[in-house]
């Protein structure tokens, strides 16, 4: 059941910008080689035949602060995904995706990490929202607040421990599917592990100029 359904028709659409580390930060971390070999913590590793890139992203357990004091393990599961085309349309010069719902997970971070995928096609789609301050105990999205990016093949999203966040979305409409490894903290208290929130009739993205991409 999803703790509000909000009526979103006069929010203006959102374009979709490129994922980088510095962009994403208020929503959680990236891995993203080509951005943070340049910029973040490195060292020479495996003898001298790769580069160690330091702490790109979080990994929090915030379990011991959930009220059922269920002790959660650290998993890994794999989301096989295609592309939602039911929601996805051109719109004048843009491809469009309808964005309707929002999750969050109150106690940990959720990494996506894409696999098999061209390094540089972009693939698959990230759409966040920032917490409402005035929503009171019951923390809900604030829908002014959305914002979307476009992923490429070589990067990975974390989201951050209660960040509202859409299930991932993939837009390489011309693969048959791609699979994430999926790491997060569960204890499996359904309302512990996973919140959602739901929109009339959606957000608009646009991600992808027609026959250009972003």
């Amino acid at each position: 059941m999803p703790l509000n359904t909000f009526t979103v028709g006069g929010i203006p659409a959102i374009t979709a910008e490129p994922l980088t580390p510095e962009a994403f930060a208020p929503f959680g971390g990236v891995i993203s080689a080509d951005h943070q070999i340049e910029n973040a913590a490195s060292s020479s590793a495996n003898y001298g035949t790769a580069t160690k890139i330091h702490k790109v992203a979080p990994i929090v357990n915030n379990y011991d602060k959930c009220p059922s004091g269920v002790v959660a393990t650290a998993n890994w599961n794999i989301f096989r995904c295609t592309a939602p085309k039911h929601l996805i349309s051109d719109y004048g010069t843009y491809k469009r995706y309808t964005s309707k719902v929002l999750e969050r997970h109150p106690f940990s971070t959720q990494t996506f990490l894409p696999m098999g995928q061209d390094l540089h096609k972009v693939s698959y789609l990230v759409i966040v929202a920032a917490n409402d301050p005035h929503s009171g105990a019951q923390v809900l999205p604030d829908p002014s607040t959305v914002r979307a990016f476009v992923c490429k093949g070589n990067q990975s999203v974390t989201y951050g421990a209660g960040t509202w966040h859409a299930p991932m979305v993939v837009i390489d409409e011309e693969t048959a599917h791609i699979d994430f490894a999926v790491f997060i903290h569960e204890n499996g208290v359904a309302d512990e592990d996973c919140q959602e929130c739901y929109f009339k009739p959606g957000f608009s993205i646009n991600y992808e100029k027609v026959n250009h991409k972003l």
